[in-house]
């Protein structure tokens, strides 16, 4: 088969309404991987283009899915059912998509679902109420769509395509490094250790030899033995598709887990403990009304797809709303390629009606 290429949007869908998450997911793609986080996928032939869409499932009871699945897409969608309204859990999904859109560039559409003829009358003054909450952020572009008929699902594609076309990742820049977040591994007989992710940086090519990394310990080479993208084998795959690999080396299923980055070999360094900006979003309320250092309050890092707790052992203390200096403590090591780690701050506990992220840090080389 030719290896055409086909845009690939990989979309994160986000709201209260599970149901209606899932139905926008089915509508743009099978059901795929289910876990914490549920996938669809399809290769569309009336539209010629890839569509992989994310659902957390168990939010917003657990916060990590939903990190993580803005993590792994870079079109995140809120969709806000017209019957439930605006609570704090919307509130917890835009400062995580604003979040994301001002570090990472990603880019949003909100859906109003849930419209009926009971409720249609509120629609008007909805939209309004969810523009000023969108206007105090970075995402005050988003468009609103609504979302009714069956007809409206096929618009929604479309929709998502015009985002997705516009999103400066689209213009592939192909580099020498490769970088692959995976989100899934199982073993399969007679092929061996199988992972699912998405390439976020350079290609993957079959017979090419690449490290994991990621471990509290050494990283694992392992060579790519087949390609594939939605049931279809291929010698190469570039960045922002979602592919299996399938792993020859040293390697079972269960010593892989979203902990781990699968890149060039020696390309990415650990760091255990680093000097970093802080800068804690106003909206979060500290246990002691600020973040001070030494305070023994165990904190979480996420970066690319690992989670760490850690600590803060020096530096400013950091009133919500504003940024300071300090010196941040892992637990396990989070790695990268030598430009510097930058992720989210995170409390992970249960869902209970307050703001559970803090905020981001951007580390200082020096």
């Amino acid at each position: 088969m030719s290896e055409s290429v086909e845009h690939n949007f990989i979309v994160g869908i986000f709201g209260e309404n599970l149901e209606h998450n899932k139905l926008i997911g089915q509508a743009l793609g099978a059901l795929g991987t289910t876990s914490d986080i549920q996938f669809y996928n399809r290769l569309d032939a009336e539209l010629n283009q890839i569509f992989c869409a994310l659902t957390p499932l168990e939010y917003p009871d657990k916060i990590k899915p939903f990190l993580q699945t803005l993590v792994l897409t870079n079109i995140h969608v809120l969709v806000i059912d017209l019957n439930i309204g605006l609570n704090s859990i919307i509130g917890e999904i835009i400062v995580g998509m604003d979040l994301f859109h001002r570090l990472f560039e990603t880019k949003s559409l909100v859906i109003i679902s849930g419209i009926n003829s009971n409720n249609e009358w509120k629609l008007s003054d909805f939209k309004i109420k969810i523009k000023n909450i969108l206007d105090t952020t970075s995402l005050k572009d988003t468009e609103i769509f609504d979302l009714r008929l069956k007809e409206d699902y096929i618009n929604l594609k479309k929709k998502i395509i015009e985002i997705g076309l516009a999103h400066q990742e689209l213009n592939i820049e192909i580099n020498g490094i490769t970088k692959i977040l995976i989100d899934h591994s199982f073993p399969v007989k007679g092929i061996g250790t199988v992972i699912l992710g998405i390439i976020k940086e350079g290609r993957v090519n079959t017979g090419q030899m690449l490290e994991l990394t990621g471990y509290n310990g050494p990283s694992k080479k392992v060579i790519i033995r087949s390609i594939q993208k939605h049931d279809r084998d291929f010698k190469t795959a570039i960045k922002g598709d979602r592919v299996g690999l399938a792993l020859k080396g040293n390697i079972s299923a269960d010593e892989i887990s979203r902990d781990n980055i699968l890149i060039n070999q020696g390309l990415y360094r650990p760091e255990n403990q680093i000097k970093a900006k802080v800068s804690i979003n106003q909206f979060y309320k500290p246990k002691k009304n600020a973040i001070k250092p030494g305070n023994g309050i165990q904190y979480n890092a996420l970066a690319d797809l690992k989670i760490t707790p850690f600590k803060i052992i020096a530096g400013d203390e950091i009133l919500p709303g504003s940024d300071g200096i300090v010196s941040m403590k892992f637990d396990k090591p989070l790695y990268h390629n030598g430009s510097g780690l930058k992720g989210i701050i995170t409390d992970l506990s249960r869902f209970d009606n307050k703001l559970r992220i803090i905020g981001y840090f951007d580390q200082v080389l020096d």
